[in-house]
């Protein structure tokens, strides 16, 4: 068992471990990377708790409902394929986007740990061009390659302060690196003037690191409606070269990030599940961020649960969902929004009064990445795993 979790925590903070999905990789920080379970994939979630007991980065009042010390793991193949102007291609890859850990506290709190992606930058490209030399145009191909992402570890805590508010807070850190390639091969073998060309390599590894704070509310004002909301704070991330790589480091300003959400009992074991975030990106401090920065980005996610019978141990609930959002970073100069929707079900293991202490949850989306003459069709599903102690 630990060396399971250990190869776990490997594959999340190791984005290199699993290959590259998306050209959206490539700009700014790289693809982001929601931290939501399947549960909120299939709802069209932002990262808020449902009615249904989890482990969420950012809200440990997800968790105050697990019976027992809960561990959880989720996993994201995901697969599809681009048009960028006449050039065309697929690709595909799995991500371990979140690895969590829940621990009661009496009845009423709940401490949590929790490892997540946030961004994915992986990317390749070789350009060919001309270079002259000692009087002679020498053919040149350049090869660029970037592998990397960036992580968040945290701590939580929640309490339930009465029967219808609960509070919870998380703080961590940022963590993960990237690698960046540069090749420059000649084309010839020799130059008479000059004898062998040999390739020109730089290569860069650097680390990430700073600080992160979130605080969230869970209200339920009427036993019909729950009402969540939190705020993140970051501090400076800070990218520093690995000790024996050039480079010097740089430092970013992450924005604030803002969630709220709701979930209405629409009729008996019918649910409507509705969510916002909003960040913006455009003052990082970093020239070449703010370049490619798009400004303010909202995330609107809106999904229905249906708890359709029981199966195996407890209730088998179907759902359906819708999810809009916008890229934080351009592609070639033009913002990106993502449309999908998405079905899931939930089918539960084992049961203690009529709560899931073991359960696995599975999203499948269909979606499209779309910036002017880009066009990014992908399938993706997502598995969580959930087991508890009894």
């Amino acid at each position: 068992m630990r060396s399971f979790w250990i190869g776990c925590i490997l594959l999340v903070t190791s984005p290199q471990l699993s290959e590259a999905q998306s050209l959206l990789g490539s700009s700014g920080l790289g693809m982001k990377l929601d931290p939501i379970d399947a549960t909120q994939r299939a709802l069209g979630g932002v990262g808020l708790s449902t009615r249904t007991p989890t482990i969420l980065p950012g809200d440990p009042t997800a968790s105050l409902d697990l019976l027992a010390s809960t561990a959880s793991f989720t996993l994201q193949p995901m697969w599809g394929s681009y048009k960028l102007g006449v050039d065309e291609g697929e690709f595909s890859g799995t991500r371990f986007p979140i690895l969590g850990m829940a621990f009661p506290l009496g009845t009423s709190g709940v401490a949590t740990f929790t490892l997540n992606s946030f961004f994915d930058q992986n990317s390749s490209a070789a350009v060919g061009d001309t270079l002259q030399l000692m009087g002679a145009d020498i053919p040149i191909t350049d090869q660029a390659d970037l592998l990397g992402g960036l992580s968040a570890l945290r701590v939580g805590w929640a309490q339930r302060f009465s029967s219808s508010i609960a509070i919870g807070a998380s703080a961590g850190v940022y963590t993960g690196s990237v690698k960046r390639n540069f090749v420059r091969s000649f084309d010839l073998d020799s130059l008479p003037t000059l004898g062998t060309l040999k390739d020109f390599s730089k290569n860069e590894t650097s680390a990430y690191s700073g600080p992160l704070v979130s605080v969230n509310l869970s209200w339920n004002p009427h036993s019909l409606l729950q009402l969540g909301g939190s705020v993140q704070w970051s501090g400076a991330i800070a990218l520093s070269p690995i000790e024996g790589s050039i480079g010097e480091k740089e430092v970013i300003r992450a924005p604030i990030e803002l969630k709220v959400a709701s979930n209405w009992i629409l009729g008996p074991g019918l649910f409507l599940n509705a969510g916002l975030s909003s960040s913006d990106w455009s003052n990082s401090g970093y020239p070449g961020l703010d370049a490619v920065a798009v400004g303010r980005t909202n995330t609107y996610g809106i999904g229905l649960e249906w708890e359709a019978t029981r199966f195996w141990s407890g209730i088998f609930p179907l759902r359906l969902g819708f999810r809009k959002s916008t890229m934080p970073f351009q592609f070639k100069g033009q913002e990106v929004k993502e449309r999908n929707v998405s079905l899931g079900f939930s089918v539960v293991l084992a049961e203690v009064f009529e709560l899931p202490i073991a359960a696995i949850d599975v999203a499948v989306e269909a979606g499209k990445h779309s910036a002017s003459d880009f066009e990014e069709n992908f399938n993706r599903v997502t598995v969580t795993l959930r087991a508890g102690n009894r």
